[in-house]
């Protein structure tokens, strides 16, 4: 019988891996991330192996180990082989072709010795470092090494309550009495191999205020009280703001309470309930003053039944300032969106579970965009603490959080841009395409950064037609000299406030015409 290994996370039924082709390269999307744990959940008896060979289930059960603890691997001498009694000499227990797969290039695998690797099951308690170092001086082993143990490139925050955040890394943990399934979470362990921030994006909550907490030091801008028109932002409504504050951007990696999705961003409170509820005017003003006051982005994890003029006219002000705003499609299992989600200028995000399905309390329909985890999920608390939440609103800011990562890596990217990478990254999770329950899918942070990176624009294409050639060149010559404003001079690329050798330089390295 051949030997079959199944390797799964430590604590979930299974590790997937889903491909996702951005543009240019192939990027692996991490959808049961690597948490430095495995365990051989299934090890089939090698071929004319006993029953010892069976049951080696903690072969990769240590966590942060660097190598199988149960087997090593040798190469063979050629023509040389090992008599059991060396074997058992050596605390092996059998001997088995390492290779899983035929070698098609068989001439090829053999000058190179591929076909004369095999893998030592070593007994029961045997130091594999101990056990190489023997097996090296044996005269029918050419070489001998640990097998070392890796998974797809991720980062694991120390934060002390991250493993209880399924919706970043789900391994299989329990929300609302529902068994998690492993990889259904937004990859966050994975995106951020390629960030996590690194640009101070402001991201305005418009919501309850926000309450000061260890795990947003420093990053809570002075905001504004819309009900009291003071600048009392203080979360009144149960830490409803400051729960979804957390999701988008706690502290990671810093030893306190949980982990947001973007590490570095800026949170803008902006009260527009009072203390859980209030006036669609309220949002509206919010939405003004936030885009007035350098917002990047805008949260609104909110519901609304009518969908006011006045609300709408706000929300039109917001996108055509270019102001991505993300919102919860409300809790009341209602085939429409609640306002301002319904409508199409919003990014409209509904709720899934640990085991990637719908929330039965999220509403659905037309305009829906995204889906993000919803139930049971831990974030900050206004006493300093953490607490558990569920709901559109917890969604939401996971989409908020996955953009904020998109525009840390690629600043240019407009909003339109955005919804695009977020639908086209988006995990399918119902009927395939679109559907009205589910949008384009549950988001994806991986697969949206990974995209956000792949869409940088090139340096020297001044007129953003994909290519490097002499209408770049004749515009960077035209705008020679001091800039009059750093921040609104495109030929300036390396980023002195001046146009000059440098940026011309730049320029026809990235030449591409013909």
């Amino acid at each position: 019988m051949n030997r079959i290994i199944k390797i799964c996370m430590a604590t979930g039924p299974q590790a997937r891996l889903e491909f996702f082709a951005g543009r240019g390269r192939l990027a692996v999307i991490a959808l049961g991330a690597f948490i430095g744990a495995f365990s051989l959940s299934a090890w089939s008896a090698p071929q004319g192996a006993g029953p010892a060979d069976q049951g080696q289930a903690n072969d990769f059960a240590v966590f942060g180990a660097e190598f199988a603890m149960g087997h090593v691997l040798v190469k063979l001498r050629p023509g040389a082989v090992m008599e059991a009694r060396d074997l058992a000499a050596l605390g092996g227990v059998s001997l088995a072709p390492t290779s899983l797969v035929t070698h098609r290039n068989a001439m090829l695998a053999s000058q190179i010795g591929l076909d004369r690797w095999r893998t030592v099951t070593l007994a029961a308690g045997r130091d594999p470092e101990q056990a190489v170092a023997e097996l090296s001086r044996h005269p029918a082993v050419e070489v001998a090494s640990v097998d070392g143990v890796g998974g797809v490139a991720s980062v694991v925050p120390n934060d002390p309550s991250f493993s209880s955040q399924w919706a970043l890394l789900n391994t299989g943990q329990v929300a609302d009495g529902v068994a998690g399934i492993s990889g259904s979470d937004v990859g966050a362990t994975a995106a951020w191999t390629l960030t996590t921030g690194g640009r101070p994006t402001v991201v305005a909550v418009l919501d309850s205020g926000v309450s000061l907490h260890p795990d947003l030091a420093g990053r809570v801008l002075q905001g504004f009280n819309i009900p009291d028109q003071n600048t009392n932002t203080s979360d009144l409504c149960v830490s409803h703001g400051t729960h979804v504050s957390g999701i988008i951007g706690a502290s990671g990696n810093n030893g306190t309470a949980i982990a947001g999705l973007c590490w570095d961003v800026m949170i803008l409170p902006v009260v527009v309930v009072k203390p859980c509820g209030g006036v669609e005017s309220w949002v509206a003003d919010g939405i003004t003053w936030a885009v007035d006051n350098g917002a990047d982005l805008i949260n609104m994890s909110l519901q609304y039944s009518t969908g006011s003029a006045y609300l709408h006219d706000a929300v039109k002000y917001a996108f055509a300032s270019g102001v991505p705003m993300i919102a919860a499609t409300g809790n009341s299992s209602a085939p429409q969106l609640s306002f301002p989600a319904r409508w199409p200028e919003t990014i409209a995000v509904g709720a899934t579970n640990n085991a990637d399905q719908r929330w039965w309390g999220s509403n659905w329909g037309p305009n829906i965009d995204l889906m993000g985890p919803g139930v049971g999920v831990l974030s900050l608390a206004s006493d300093g603490g953490t607490m558990v939440k569920t709901g559109t609103s917890m969604a939401a800011p996971h989409v908020t959080g996955t953009i904020a990562l998109m525009l840390s890596v690629n600043p240019s990217l407009s909003e339109s841009s955005i919804r695009s990478v977020l639908h086209q990254t988006a995990k399918d999770i119902g009927d395939p395409g679109y559907d009205l329950l589910n949008g384009w899918g549950r988001v994806d942070a991986f697969a949206a950064v990974s995209l956000a990176i792949d869409l940088l624009p090139i340096p020297g294409d001044l007129d953003g037609n994909g290519v490097v050639d002499g209408a770049d060149l004749a515009l960077l010559l035209g705008s020679w000299g001091e800039c009059a404003a750093c921040n609104a001079c495109p030929a300036d690329l390396d980023g002195d406030c001046s146009v000059g050798g440098s940026d011309l330089a730049i320029l026809l390295g990235h030449w591409s015409a013909s």
